[in-house]
């Protein structure tokens, strides 16, 4: 142990290392030691915490010992968000969530009867296959015929419960349409559905999961515009609430399009829903809207890509270096962290870019 901790000081050491000695500083009775040395601290190999799924799940425990139990919940949510069937994760999810009284996401399910048969018209548009499904809807690749254009056609699963998110999204994505926003081309309220512009690239989560995720890298070409756009929400004094690799399109790589306003909130309004594993400790902790959460929610998605660009390195790819990534590391670890330590908002964001 000695000769590890001495080593730590002077050279990164890999998470499997570190977290065998969390384990045992922990065994013996020094939790904060442990957790220190998994979240970091002094000297250059401390400063960018664990993100293996064993370290988050023992940060977690360490957490919770100690009573923090929405930085608790927020660290096994990241875990769960990764890996659904991380070995414990779901019970202490479904634990910690219950002692701090914290409802369930109102858009959590994902098995609602929305269908539409391809050919389908509904409205002016003719659906030619589904292309995602969430909580709130599912979204279909259709095609204008009028105008001869694609483009996506999202259909919320409760036209009459969800129409205030329904409204919301429709007239925040239009009013902030800009830059780094998707773009919002038709909505009808009244029969639960809203049109936007085709991303035909999908999102970041698709990349990650089936595509060729070396497009994301270098980070910095689709970082930078997407922390402008959140600066240019914030400056218009709404939170996104829901950033997350789903709602970041990609019209090109170095063109991302932050979508869906359905549960965005003026500032300092109380939250409705929101993604587990993308949302703040703070956040969890009741607090009401804040820019801090949509940095902390950013900082998430650079993190998964992250962890995805080092797989593949690992694996033989040689598109980046581990140097540049380990920039990208620092930045998430550090809007990941504490508030007084985040970014407080998307202006103060660009700031903190490398």
């Amino acid at each position: 142990m000695a000769a590890v901790l001495g080593a730590i000081a002077e050279h990164p050491i890999a998470d499997p290392v570190r977290v065998a000695c969390a384990d045992i500083l922990a065994a013996r009775g020094d939790e904060a030691g442990a957790l220190q040395l998994l979240e970091g601290g002094d000297g250059p190999a401390r400063a960018t915490p664990v993100t293996s799924t064993p370290g988050l799940i023992l940060v977690a425990d360490l957490l919770a010992t100690q009573g923090q139990l929405p930085r608790a919940l927020g660290t096994i949510e990241r875990v769960l968000a990764r890996e659904i069937d991380a070995p414990g994760a779901l019970e202490r999810h479904q634990r910690w969530r219950a002692a701090l009284g914290t409802p369930r996401p109102s858009a959590g399910r994902l098995d609602e009867a929305t269908l539409l048969a391809p050919t389908a018209r509904s409205g002016p548009f003719k659906v030619m296959r589904e292309v995602a499904r969430g909580g709130a809807g599912v979204v279909y690749e259709a095609e204008d015929e009028l105008l001869g254009r694609k483009l996506a056609f999202k259909v919320y699963h409760a036209r009459t419960t969800e129409r205030g998110h329904l409204d919301r999204e429709a007239r925040l994505a239009a009013a902030l349409w800009g830059p780094g926003i998707v773009r919002m081309l038709d909505a009808d309220p009244a029969e639960g559905w809203i049109a936007l512009e085709w991303v035909a690239r999908g999102s970041i989560r698709d990349v990650l999961r089936g595509g060729d995720a070396t497009l994301l890298f270098p980070i910095e070409r689709w970082a930078r515009p997407l922390a402008q756009a959140l600066a240019r929400v914030h400056a218009h004094g709404y939170v996104h609430a829901d950033v997350k690799p789903a709602n970041v399109l990609l019209r090109q790589p170095s063109e991302p399009l932050l979508g869906d306003f359905g549960i965005a909130r003026p500032r300092g309004a109380p939250y409705d829903g929101g993604s587990p594993g993308y949302m703040s400790p703070e956040r969890l902790a009741g607090r009401a809207s804040d820019p801090r959460d949509d940095v902390y929610g950013y900082a998430r998605v650079i993190e998964d890509v992250v962890v995805r660009c080092e797989t593949l390195i690992a694996g033989g790819a040689s598109f980046a270096s581990h140097n540049e990534l380990e920039v990208w590391r620092t930045l998430s670890s550090r809007c990941l962290g504490p508030d007084p330590e985040r970014p407080a908002d998307g202006a103060a964001l660009l700031e903190a870019l490398p």
